[in-house]
């Protein structure tokens, strides 16, 4: 498949629209954890605190401290901003707004009588781990053209279904009356062109949380969780190529598109402590195993190409690929935590988590349901690549809450370690919530700020252009205990 590829590898970028390589397994594993308006507005640093259903997808633990039934429903609304520029081009900026629910969930609070185990507590719903959605546009001069690597391509004589042979049936490759191949751009391939490229992609990972926890003596809490992630995630390209200038005889104009639909479904399991070392400080520790996920890439590419010869101009037909699709399976790298929180009762906490991640075991396989030697050996040269691409990171959040009466007020920061290898240093993002809470019955609100630069490349060699990501989610939480 000859796809475009966007390698946008920091915060907040969008994932990348080439499937099945060593980028591509950060839209997986480079989570934004999501939750409730609290879990959000306090930085998600709820490891060692509970009483949050946002933790049962961090430390399951945390289950075991609530103390009646409760329901929580949380609509949000994502912002992103994105800036692309090509090297020398105009900055463009792009705006693209979602809404959607960053939690649904249930939890059931049992107190058995007679016993050193306070609470025995069940908790099922979802939180969101990550978000897709974004918008990014760019233009401007640069020398190349995608038509290099078709051309490259179809000298094999194994045409791409998805590439070359697109440009083959629209007359951009074709035999110079010598029966050999050539193309427009042949003894010019660094030909300074206008190019233009449009990308939207969509969707998220929401993940399902079946969680049982237990409060044992009030001193130790214990819990785990079984993680059920559900995938969908959707691009939609457009590059597109003119010779407004007149640099190269007979070509005109090229458009390649491309559809992509990447959906799945994963599970892990998430084991977690939390241990009062006195009233007001709390341990606590969490593990969570690597995911395994099976996915299905649906996918589909057009191409026309326009060109003036001794006949004049030509605006050339659009070309359809197939309809293609490939199943495959992925699994993410193992996560371990350490927190720790200060709890001032009738005053608020303060708190802190860091987590340890390794984005280098990421792991693809190709070969579980067609055992090719082709899918083998491709396999091999991607998961080498990952682990020489990515790193171990470190994450950390803190969060505190101040409590006012029945108000709260929250605010939260977050470093996280950059993936690729040799990198340093984080990316940010920081966060602010209220709330107001009463016997039956909270609302709280929620704010999320997220940035992140990275790049867009849309084939193999191409100029490279940079882009500047800034995220704000908008989350209010309606509460119910009964």
């Amino acid at each position: 498949m000859n796809k475009l590829a966007i390698l946008a590898l920091t915060l907040l970028c969008a994932g990348p629209i080439l499937s099945q390589n060593a980028s591509d397994v950060l839209r997986y594993s480079y989570l934004q954890p999501g939750g409730t308006a609290r879990f959000m507005g306090a930085g998600g640093a709820f490891g060692a605190l509970g009483a949050e259903f946002g933790s049962l997808s961090q430390n399951p633990a945390g289950l075991a401290l609530f103390r009646t039934n409760e329901l929580t429903l949380t609509p949000s609304i994502h912002f992103a901003n994105t800036d692309a520029r090509i090297d020398g081009g105009t900055q463009y900026s792009d705006d693209k707004s979602k809404f959607g629910f960053d939690n649904i969930g249930l939890v059931f609070n049992t107190n058995p009588s007679s016993s050193n185990w306070k609470t025995f507590n069940f908790g099922i719903g979802y939180n969101r781990q990550a978000d897709y959605n974004r918008s990014i546009y760019y233009q401007g001069n640069a020398a190349g053209t995608i038509m290099n690597g078709f051309f490259k391509d179809a000298q094999t004589g194994n045409l791409d279904a998805f590439g070359s042979e697109l440009a083959a049936n629209a007359n951009a490759i074709y035999d110079d009356g010598n029966g050999n191949l050539t193309y427009d751009f042949a003894g010019n391939e660094n030909a300074v062109v206008n190019r233009s490229h449009a990308v939207n992609t969509f969707g998220r990972m929401n993940e399902m949380a079946i969680a049982f926890a237990g409060n044992y003596d009030e001193k130790l809490m214990v819990g785990a969780t079984v993680g059920v992630p559900f995938m969908n995630y959707r691009i939609e390209g457009e590059y597109i190529e003119s010779d407004q200038s007149g640099n190269v005889e007979y070509f005109d104009r090229l458009a390649y598109t491309e559809y992509l639909r990447t959906s799945g479904v994963g599970v892990n399991l998430k084991l977690g402590v939390i241990y009062k070392v006195s009233q007001a400080l709390r341990l606590g520790a969490s593990f969570h195993t690597p995911t395994a996920m099976s996915l299905t890439d649906s996918y589909s590419n057009t191409f026309s190409y326009d060109y003036t010869d001794g006949n004049g101009p030509t605006i050339g037909e659009v070309q359809d690929s197939p309809e293609g699709t490939f199943d495959y399976k992925l699994r993410t790298p193992w996560r371990a935590s350490a927190s720790a929180a200060l709890v001032v009762k009738k005053f608020g906490f303060l708190s802190a988590d860091v987590e340890w991640v390794d984005y280098a075991a990421n792991r693809y396989n190709f070969t579980a349901d067609v055992a090719s030697q082709d899918n083998q050996q491709y396999e091999r040269e991607v998961n080498s690549d990952i682990q020489r691409s990515y790193q171990q990171a470190m994450n950390v959040r803190l969060g505190g809450e101040l409590v006012l009466d029945e108000f709260r007020l929250r605010g939260g920061f977050n470093l996280l370690g950059k993936p690729e290898e040799g990198a340093t240093g984080f990316n940010t993002g920081i966060s602010a919530g209220a709330g107001v809470r009463g016997k039956s019955f909270y609302l709280d609100f929620g704010w999320r700020r997220g940035q992140g630069k990275g790049s867009v490349q849309p084939y193999e060699n191409a100029p490279v252009a940079s882009t500047n990501v800034v995220t704000n989610d908008f989350l209010m939480t309606l509460g119910f205990k009964f």
